[in-house]
């Protein structure tokens, strides 16, 4: 009886909870716990948020590319590009090419620094044009027009050096701003050939007075807002 009143008295004593200085201690090992596993859930939802704006920005591009790249090569002719109202860039050409008792076609691309969209939209040479409305097909488009080398259409004229009008495209997608913490995302620096052009497409010259812009543009109507 005495062994049994002994034993019972051992287990109550050791059963007296912890000290104050081991519950701080505890609480602080769980407190670094958690903040480990916190920062890397953190870490992985900004590479898991990075990487998905990245693969949106591509697939903006690939779009644009892949339109591009189906109507200029059949373009009879490209407007020299050129600003339209603040923030716009622009450009347009003429596909000749087209199915029979259609007219050509004209398609116009601009880009709005303010929003920061690209847009295209379509009209058919007639009298009196009515244009489809804008269609966004990329945004997150971080294009500087201040900086010569960013604005997203240059032409190149058909002559000694090439037999065919030229048009490059460049864009910087990215839902991230620009400059030294810009963001990774997707970039289009392409040149796409106007085969049906020529030196003799309407939309060729430059030459009075020489400012940059096609002397007889094509795609007449609705212009550049």
């Amino acid at each position: 009886m005495s062994r049994l009143r002994l034993l019972l008295r051992r287990r109550a004593q050791g059963d007296q909870g912890m000290s104050l200085v081991e519950l701080l201690v505890s609480m602080g090992i769980f407190m670094t716990i958690v903040s480990v596993f916190m920062a890397g859930v953190v870490i992985m939802t900004k590479n898991t948020t990075r990487a998905q704006a990245v693969g949106d920005s591509g697939d903006a591009v690939r779009k644009v590319f892949q339109r591009l790249d189906k109507d200029v090569r059949y373009a009879a002719a490209i407007n020299r590009p050129g600003a339209g109202a603040a923030g716009t860039y622009y450009v347009e050409y003429l596909t000749t090419a087209v199915d029979t008792g259609l007219k050509p076609l004209c398609t116009q691309w601009r880009y709005t620094a303010s929003t920061r969209k690209l847009e295209v939209r379509t009209w058919r040479t007639i009298a009196v044009p009515t244009p489809t409305a804008w269609r966004t097909m990329a945004t997150n488009v971080r294009n500087d027009l201040t900086v010569v080398a960013q604005r997203p259409f240059e032409f190149t004229a058909a002559g000694a050096m090439f037999r065919k009008q030229q048009l490059r495209v460049y864009l910087d997608v990215s839902p991230g701003a620009t400059g030294a913490t810009a963001r990774k995302g997707a970039q289009l620096d392409s040149v796409f050939v106007a085969r049906n052009s020529s030196e003799l497409s309407q939309s060729n010259a430059d030459a009075a007075p020489a400012d940059g812009l096609s002397d007889t543009p094509v795609c007449p109507g609705p212009g550049r807002p």
